[in-house]
């Protein structure tokens, strides 16, 4: 081949590549939903098509040039229980597949959420956010944002939105999960606690000491009952406000209850 050729040859590379360059190209995906399925199976006991992704979103999140992949699932182990899979895939220069660290919300967050509890996952801003869901009725009461750090090697929070606190006839910062934060996060029932709170001291205030006693052992064992039973109800507001309305209408009645 003459020289000539072989510069026209060179020449004609060179602006093929320029013009390829001038395209932007698609980023490569690291994993298809396919790949998710058959990982997800395969840590489950599940049959890959049983597992059912339900979102699915992709981001470069380590800046290693290849997108993470974001995913909400449900396994056969899951039931009727909701997305049991809530993960950043990434995989490995040697094609494994691995799950991105992200923390688990803290018991000082965790309190604030009520009854059944469901979560998604999604990206926004470059960061990743988890959103939770429960069955108190409010919308979005636990909302935490996670950004990437290289040096960890894991998400770290950067962003915590939590739902308002009420006024209740107890220290809400001494709170447990359960029934005393519903109490405090639920602005019906912190609302019902204050009446009751109310008319029950009221009470003590205007009947004799035998009388007193007997009030003081009704209320310490409605507390008792109304721990029992709504501490272990997924709808836990509802259970909560139905048990004070009672409680309203019993200490109302007290003197005819105990002529």
């Amino acid at each position: 081949m003459s020289r000539t050729v072989k510069s026209a040859t060179y020449l004609t590379l060179l602006l093929l590549l320029a013009t390829l360059s001038a395209f932007p190209q698609d980023r490569k995906q690291s994993l298809s939903e396919e790949d998710i399925r058959s990982y997800l199976a395969g840590g489950s006991g599940c049959k890959p098509e049983d597992v059912n992704v339900d979102n699915l979103e992709y981001f470069d999140f380590t800046g290693e040039g290849v997108d993470e992949a974001v995913v909400v699932a449900s396994t056969c182990a899951t039931g009727t229980a909701g997305p049991d899979v809530h993960a950043v895939l990434s995989r490995r220069s040697d094609g494994s597949i691995i799950e991105l660290k992200m923390p688990a919300p803290s018991e000082k967050q965790q309190v604030v959420l009520l009854g059944r509890v469901f979560s998604d996952l999604s990206v926004e801003d470059a960061l990743l956010v988890q959103t939770f869901h429960d069955t108190s009725g409010r919308e979005d009461p636990l909302i935490i944002k996670y950004r990437w750090s290289g040096k960890d090697r894991e998400f770290h929070p950067v962003d915590v939105k939590t739902p308002q606190r009420y006024k209740t006839s107890f220290d809400c910062d001494r709170a447990t999960a359960g029934v005393e934060a519903a109490v405090c996060y639920s602005s019906e029932v912190a609302a019902l606690d204050i009446q009751v709170d109310g008319m029950y001291k009221r009470w003590l205030d205007s009947l004799n000491d035998a009388e007193s006693d007997v009030l003081r052992s009704e209320q310490r064992d409605w507390l008792r009952k109304r721990n029992l039973i709504c501490g272990s109800d997924w709808a836990i507001v509802e259970c909560l406000s139905i048990l004070y309305r009672a409680r309203l209408l019993e200490l109302g009645a007290f003197k005819h209850l105990h002529p």
